[in-house]
Formats: C-alpha cells, structure tokens, sequence
C-alpha cells in the first residue's frame, strides 16, 4: 500500500548537540515544500546544511531537499550522488529517494541497500560518494516530484514502533549488517549531485 507523508509538525533533529542553530520551520504539509526544478537533461548541485528545512517522514525526522520532476515524455534515469563531507571528514550524507504523485503521494522509495560507493575516478573530475540511480518512466507512472533526504535511524534515536513504509526494511538491516565497522558514519550535513539523463539501455526500477 502506497504510504502518505506523516503531515507533522516538524521536529529538531535528535542528536543536536547544545547550542547549535535553530532548525528552520518547514512545512505541515508537502504540498509546502519548497520545491526546485530539475533539467530534463543535466545535473544540478545542492547542499544539505544546518539551512534546511525538516520534515517529520514515515521513518522520521530528516532534512531534505525536493524538486519538481521534468515534464518528460519518454523514460530518464534520475542519479543521486552524496559527496564524501569534507567539511566533517570521514562522514557522508545516506540519501534515500521517494517519488511523489501530483497528490504528493508516495510511489516509490530508495533504500540504504541501493546505495553504491563510486570513486573518483569513476567520472572525469569527480568526487567520491555514495549514489543511487532510480528510472522514472513517464508512461507507468505518475511521478510528479523527488524528495531527498536520509533514514532519521542513523541520525538518533528510532521513532517509536514500527510504520509503514519504515526504511529500515530486512534488507537495509542486512546492508548495514554486512558492511559493520566498514560503513561511513552518517552525517545530518552533505553535498549532493543530482543528474538527470535519457535511461540507458537495459536500466530497470530500482
């Protein structure tokens, strides 16, 4: 069953140490959600910092970004990349994706399991990160908006009981099982890249 947004107030982080700024009102609603526009083709450059807004998620409380999707007629892939946060090295931004409808409905999520790490040397004058790639195929679904943000698990504390649509699904728990003392402390702060390109041939959902 496709999952609405929890339409809370929103809530400070938990974790925040004493004495850091105030993190700003967002939204009771995603219909409020300050909304960019992304190319049809291209990449766009944001910063996850004390600045941005939060929401209280299915999973919990995270700050995001959010964007408008292109008005596209054919299929495109839509990639996410979080740069290794060299302002707290050591450190990285998880993103998740969920795809919403004109509704802001929910259609589809990324988990912490779709995470890949690419090197630098992966893309000419690139940066190493964590990226995760989602098809958008205008003609099965109706995906209107994007929404970035990350798992409130590894932020603090979980919220109380298990929700619906909860991203810490078995496979993301294995994931993190897996990698143990390897996985990248998260970070509530990052730098993403987000690309959008025609879909490669063979690409499938997520």
């Amino acid at each position: 069953m496709r999952a609405i947004l929890l339409c809370c107030g929103v809530m400070a982080l938990a974790g925040c140490t004493a004495g850091a700024a105030v993190v700003p009102a967002c939204c009771e609603d995603p219909a409020a959600f300050p909304f960019q526009t992304l190319p049809e083709r291209g990449q766009v450059e944001v910063r996850i910092d004390r600045g941005s807004p939060v929401f209280q998620f299915q999973s919990g409380a995270s700050p995001f970004t959010a964007f408008e999707l292109p008005r596209a007629t054919v299929p495109y892939q839509v990639r996410v990349k979080s740069l290794f946060n060299a302002a707290a090295p050591g450190t990285v931004f998880y993103p998740v994706m969920a795809v919403l409808d004109e509704t802001f409905i929910v259609l589809r999520l990324t988990g912490l399991d779709n995470l890949r790490v690419e090197t630098a040397l992966a893309t000419p004058g690139g940066e190493t990160g964590l990226a995760t790639t989602m098809t958008v195929d205008p003609a099965t679904e109706r995906g209107r908006y994007l929404v970035v943000f990350t798992p409130a698990a590894l932020l603090g504390p979980l919220p109380e009981g298990r929700r619906e649509n909860d991203l810490l699904t078995p496979a993301t728990l294995a994931w993190l099982e897996q990698r143990g003392d390897a996985v990248v402390p998260p970070s509530r702060r990052g730098r993403l890249q987000i690309t959008v390109a025609p879909q490669s041939t063979g690409s499938a959902h997520p």
